[in-house]
C-alpha cells in the first residue's frame, strides 16, 4: 500500500513538474470557465502573478483577450466542447500594453469537463506547444489520463531515459514520423533527430533549445523542426528522464518561402506597371500606323509582308502589355459572387475546343465536390488563372498525356482547393523556385513569353490565397491552387 501511494506521489510530482515547466502559457479550467491552474510561463506572457488569476473566471481576467477576437472560439469550446487554435496580429495584452502576434488554443479534456487554454507569444510563435494543463482529481493519480492528453498535442512528443532510449512517443509523432510506438520504444533518437551534436541555446541550465533541426520519417524523407529538449526530475530533484518537444516546420517554410516569392513579385510587377504604362500607347500608335499602311497597299505590293509584320508584332506586344496592366490593377473592384466549380467547367470547355482531347491524344479527367460554397472573386480572372495552368502543363506534354482536375472544399481551413495534375514532363528542382517569376520559361519557344504562371499567381494572390507546386522530372506536376472562402483584407 505504502509502496503504491509513493508511486503515485512520483507520478503527481512528475505532471506537476512537467506542466509547470511547459515552454508555452498554459491554463485549465473547470466547466463553468473558473481558472484552477496556470503555470510559470502564462505569469510571463499576462504578465500578472497567478494568485490575482487563480479563482477568477477567464472572461472576468482576460475581457480584452476576449474582446480581441476569442469570445466566439472561447464561448464554444465551454459550452460545445469544440476545440479552437487561433492567430490575432496586433494583439495587446490585458495587463501591459505592447503589441504582438499571439497564438491561443483550446481543447476539452476528455474524462472531465474541464478545458485547457493554450498560449503563446510572438518570440516562441514556432515554438513547440502543448496542450497540457489540469488539476483535477484524474491528473494527479492517473498516468494514463496524462498520456491520453499528451496525445491529443498537435505536436510531436517523446521522452527518453537518461542513455536516449525512447519511452514514449506520442500519436502525433506516430503520424509525422509513420513510425508506431512499439517500432521505436528502446531505440535510441539517432535515427528520428540529426544535428543534435550541435549545441542548442540553453534556458536556464536545463532546457536546450534548437531552432531548426532534421527529422527522419519511416520513409526516409525529411522535415525541418525546431526542439526543445527538458530535464524531468523526480521528488528528490534528481533527473530521472529527458523530455522532447517537437514543432513541424514544414508549413511554416513553405509560407516563408511564398512570403519570398510575393517580395521578389512586387519588385518585377512594381517595375513591369511602368514599362508597360510607357509603351502602351506608343505601340497602339504602331499598329494604327501600320494598319492604315496596309489599308492603302496594294495586295501585290513587295513591301505589304513588311508592314503585315509590323502590325502582327505590335499586336502581340500590346497583348503582352495588356496582361500586364490587367494583372497589377486593383482586382477587388471587380469582386462578385463567384462559383469556383462554375469558373472551372467554364474553363476545361474553353480549354477541350481549343485543343480537343481526341485530336491532341490528351485525356482530361475532372472531379468536381459538389459541396464547395461561394467565394467573392473576380470569375474572368480565375478562368484566365486556370487556364494558363491547363495551357503549362498542355505545353509540358507537348500535347499528349492525361490532365486531372478537382476541386475540394476544406471546411477545417475555411478554403477551397483547387488540383492540376498532369503527366508531362516535370520541372527540375532547382527551377521550382524560379517558375512564377516574370518572363521564365522552361523552353525557349515561339509564343511562349513566361508569363503566364506569374500571372496565375498575381490573380490568385489578389484572391487571398496561394499556389503551390509538386514536381518530379519524367513523371509529371501537380499545381495546387488555395483560395479562401473569405478575402483577408490588408
Amino acid at each position: 500500500m505504502r509502496e503504491s501511494r509513493t508511486k503515485q506521489a512520483e507520478e503527481q510530482s512528475f505532471t506537476e513538474d512537467l506542466i509547470e515547466n511547459l515552454p508555452i502559457g498554459a491554463m485549465i479550467l473547470d466547466g463553468k470557465g473558473t481558472v484552477i491552474r496556470m503555470n510559470r510561463r502564462q505569469e510571463e506572457i499576462s504578465g500578472i502573478e497567478r494568485s490575482k488569476i487563480l479563482g477568477r473566471t477567464f472572461p472576468e481576467a482576460f475581457p480584452t483577450t476576449l474582446d480581441q477576437g476569442l469570445r466566439e472560439h472561447y464561448n464554444r469550446l465551454l459550452a460545445e466542447r469544440i476545440p479552437f487554435d487561433v492567430i490575432i496580429d496586433q494583439y495587446v495584452p490585458q495587463y501591459y500594453d505592447k503589441k504582438l502576434t499571439y497564438h491561443a488554443r483550446g481543447a476539452a479534456l476528455p474524462t472531465t469537463d474541464h478545458v485547457v487554454l493554450l498560449h503563446d507569444l510572438e518570440s516562441e510563435h514556432y515554438k513547440v506547444k502543448r496542450l497540457v494543463e489540469q488539476r483535477t482529481q484524474e491528473l494527479n493519480e492517473s498516468k494514463t489520463f496524462l498520456q491520453s492528453l499528451i496525445d491529443s498535442s498537435p505536436n510531436i512528443v517523446l521522452s527518453t531515459n537518461l542513455n536516449g532510449e525512447i519511452l514514449f512517443f506520442n500519436r502525433t509523432a506516430e503520424m509525422i514520423f509513420g513510425y508506431t510506438e512499439k517500432e521505436v520504444v528502446g531505440r535510441k533518437t539517432d535515427f528520428l533527430l540529426r544535428d543534435l551534436g550541435k549545441q542548442g541555446k540553453k534556458l536556464g541550465g536545463s532546457p536546450r533549445t534548437f531552432d531548426e533541426i532534421l527529422c527522419v520519417k519511416k520513409d526516409r524523407s525529411v522535415f525541418p523542426a525546431s526542439l526543445t529538449i527538458s530535464n524531468i526530475t523526480n521528488n528528490a530533484g534528481k533527473t530521472t528522464a529527458r523530455l522532447y518537444l517537437l514543432n513541424d516546420l514544414t508549413e511554416q517554410k513553405a509560407m516563408e518561402e511564398r512570403l519570398r516569392l510575393s517580395e521578389r513579385l512586387a519588385l518585377y510587377t512594381e517595375l513591369m506597371g511602368g514599362i508597360a504604362h510607357q509603351l502602351n500607347n506608343p505601340m497602339i500608335g504602331v499598329i494604327n500606323f501600320s494598319e492604315m499602311l496596309l489599308k492603302d497597299m496594294e495586295e501585290d505590293d513587295s513591301r505589304r509582308g513588311i508592314a503585315e509584320t509590323i502590325c502582327r508584332a505590335g499586336k502581340e506586344c500590346l497583348k503582352i502589355i495588356t496582361g500586364v496592366l490587367n494583372s497589377i490593377k486593383d482586382p477587388h473592384l471587380t469582386f462578385t459572387r463567384t462559383n469556383i466549380n462554375a469558373a472551372v467547367a467554364d474553363t476545361i470547355t474553353a480549354f477541350r475546343r481549343q485543343f480537343g482531347e481526341e485530336r491532341n491524344e490528351l485525356s482530361i479527367h475532372v472531379g468536381l465536390d459538389d459541396c464547395l460554397p461561394p467565394i467573392s472573386g473576380d470569375a474572368i480572372q480565375l478562368k484566365q488563372c486556370f487556364l494558363n495552368i491547363l495551357m503549362n502543363a498542355f505545353q509540358a506534354m507537348d500535347g499528349t498525356g492525361k490532365i486531372g482536375v478537382e476541386t475540394r472544399y476544406e471546411e477545417r481551413r475555411k478554403r477551397i482547393r483547387i488540383r492540376f495534375r498532369d503527366s508531362g514532363k516535370g520541372i527540375p528542382e532547382g527551377l521550382m523556385s524560379k517558375i512564377f517569376l516574370p518572363f521564365f520559361s522552361l523552353e525557349e519557344l515561339p509564343g511562349r513569353h513566361g508569363l503566364g504562371l506569374s500571372f496565375a499567381y498575381q490573380i490568385i494572390k489578389n484572391h487571398g490565397g496561394h499556389i503551390d507546386v509538386k514536381s518530379r522530372v519524367g513523371v509529371g506536376s501537380t499545381f495546387t491552387v488555395f483560395i479562401p472562402t473569405q478575402i483577408q483584407e490588408p
